[in-house]
This record gives structure tokens, C-alpha cells and sequence, in this order.
């Protein structure tokens, strides 16, 4: 989790990178861009994408064009108000997913959501508890890792609170500020599993190449 620009999506899809490598099959909700456009991103770090969508091994949700979809079928005939929930709504997660999670001898699973943001907009505290509680099940169920990026500063803190509460780890990164050359920022790890750790974080710079981090903690 992290204000926009931080690099969330940077660090996931080398994530994603080391996974495909390792054997891992993988689901990827592309939800703030088009799936063409996360393509890219994983070929930059040499990711046959082609080929290994062809194996079965990895699988995109386009739901960025599956929305605009829903945009441009809406938009001549509903209300302005109903639009943003006609176009996105959380139970499309679920059903373009049952298939991935239910697939059996795939092997490790990871499911990648960049990101929930849009989902929790409009949305209020309670109905939060539900959403990530079911994609806690849902991970249980298809016995995977679900990565979750969620935008800091966008949605209501207490929604921040929630989703950040019920996660199994949690990892914050904070964009530098005062710098305009060079794009990074600081990285913790507030909690793995149930109990919250003691983290100092490392600085981070995004490059052409991907992250580096810092060797030394922040002092």
C-alpha cells in the first residue's frame, strides 16, 4: 500500500517476474491499466508473455477495457450516478476468477490485483470487511498468494485501516518528496502474518531496470 506513484505496481510485477521464473502459475486482475499495457511491463523484464500464456501458466482479467466496456454500453441510457458501480463491481473479481481458482495440479498459485482502489471509491467500511474477507476465501479455497495493491490518500483512511487490518502481511511504501529527477521512496514492512514487526524500512529508486534497494536500513 502507498500514495499513487509510489511504485507499487513497479515492485509487483517484479514480483510476478521471480514467480513465472520459479514455476508458479499466476492470475493477474489488470484493473488499473489495460492488460496490453501490463504485458509490456513484464516483457521489459524478459517474460515470455506469449508463450507462457500459452502453457496455461499465466492468466489476465482485463477488467480496465472489461470496464470501459460496461462505460460505453451505459453511458447512452443510464444515469451518470449508477455508472461508476454498473462499471466496476466487486463480484466481477469472483466470476472472471472461479475458473484460475478451481483449476487443479497447477502447481503454486499467485493471484495479483493492481489494484482494489477503484473497488472501495464508493464504497463504505463495513462492505470492505466483507470484500477482503471473501478474498481471503477465495485465496483459502484456491490455495494461492493473493497480492493486493491498494492507493493510500485516495480512498478514507478507515477504509485504509480495514483492508490493511485483515491482510496476512502488509508492506508500505512512501514516495520521496523534494526530488524530481529521481523517482523512489521508502519501503517497510509493517506486518507478516498476524503480529506487526519492527521495520525501519530501506530507500528504494525505480530504474529502467526495476527497484533497487538500499543495502542499509533507514536510520
Amino acid at each position: 500500500m502507498g500514495p499513487i506513484g509510489s511504485g507499487k505496481s513497479s515492485l509487483v510485477r517484479e514480483l510476478v517476474t521471480n514467480f513465472i521464473r520459479q514455476g508458479c502459475s499466476l492470475l493477474y486482475y489488470c484493473i488499473d491499466d489495460p492488460a496490453d499495457i501490463v504485458k509490456l511491463g513484464l516483457e521489459d523484464h524478459h517474460i515470455a508473455v506469449d508463450k507462457i500464456e500459452q502453457e496455461g501458466r499465466l492468466e489476465f482479467v482485463d477488467m480496465f477495457s472489461l470496464g470501459a466496456q460496461k462505460l460505453a454500453e451505459s453511458l447512452p441510457k443510464m444515469d451518470p450516478s449508477e455508472i461508476l458501480e454498473e462499471t466496476l463491481k466487486f463480484q466481477d473479481l469472483l466470476s472472471y476468477g472461479r475458473s484460475f481458482a478451481l483449476k487443479p495440479g497447477m502447481g503454486p498459485k499467485i493471484i495479483v490485483m493492481d489494484s482494489i482502489t477503484p473497488f472501495f471509491l464508493l464504497t463504505e467500511a463495513r462492505k470492505v470487511f466483507q470484500y477482503v474477507q471473501v478474498m481471503r476465501f477465495a485465496t483459502r479455497i484456491a490455495r494461492a498468494v493473493t497480492i493486493a495493491i491498494l492507493h493510500t490518500e485516495v480512498v478514507d483512511e478507515s477504509l485504509e485501516n480495514a483492508t490493511a487490518n485483515l491482510a496476512d502481511g502488509v508492506i508500505e511504501m512512501k514516495k520521496r518528496t523534494g526530488e524530481i529527477l529521481l523517482k523512489g521512496g521508502t519501503m517497510k514492512v509493517l506486518r507478516i502474518g498476524r503480529n506487526p514487526i519492527m521495520s525501519r524500512g530501506y530507500f528504494y529508486q525505480i530504474t529502467q531496470q526495476g527497484i533497487v534497494f538500499s543495502n542499509s536500513p533507514v536510520i
